[in-house]
């Protein structure tokens, strides 16, 4: 599950764009570093950067369930197959986007980047996991560390900061597969005393 929450959210963080066209955001690869994180930021990587982002995992929770979520029979009506959902899990991202501007954060005007986040990740509401069980995503509310006025006696030398929350619900599901009886015969057996 973790997997298809990471591939999630790298392909909305690389699909912001800023209002001249360019993407803030890259994936790096082993040749050439990206600013998309699932660790923490390497030390001083902002120094030289003004767009990062960093994804953390905040939570990661699951439940017992044990609920029936699909009854299916197959093509020859030889078997049904029953789904059940053993554990329930949620896991929980929180995103921190740093920029260089806080009006490319929030906009001025036009959708700043948490904006355009949030709608993105409000678009689909359900992925498909690794193992082809669905996950639920449920965006949460976006935050401002602190206010502008806090920001600007600070006199910060790093790049802007916001914070996107993103909770994700899935399961840990077992498939079995009963074999449906085509006819039975009841014989009576009578014993005489």
């Amino acid at each position: 599950m973790n997997i298809a929450c990471r591939t999630y959210l790298t392909a909305r963080l690389e699909a912001l764009t800023l209002p001249g066209g360019v993407h803030p955001y890259v994936a790096g690869d082993e040749d050439h570093p990206g600013n998309i994180f699932f660790e923490e930021i390497p030390l001083d990587f902002l120094k030289d950067n003004d767009y990062a982002a960093c994804c953390l995992q905040l939570r990661d929770a699951s439940t017992r369930h044990g609920k029936l979520i699909a009854k299916a029979r197959n093509a020859g009506k030889t078997a049904y197959t029953f789904t059940r959902r053993r554990y329930r899990r949620e896991v929980t991202y929180r995103c921190l986007l740093y920029v260089a501007q806080a009006v490319e954060l929030w906009g001025s005007g036009t959708a700043g980047l948490v904006e355009q986040l949030q709608q993105s990740i409000a678009a689909n509401k359900i992925i498909a996991g690794s193992d082809n069980s669905a996950i639920r995503i449920d965006p949460q509310d976006a935050a401002r560390p602190w206010d502008s006025d806090v920001e600007q006696q600070r006199q910060l030398r790093r790049p802007r900061l916001a914070i996107v929350r993103v909770q994700f619900s899935g399961g840990i599901q077992v498939i079995e597969e009963m074999p449906i009886i085509p006819s039975v015969e009841i014989v009576p057996h009578i014993h005489h005393l």
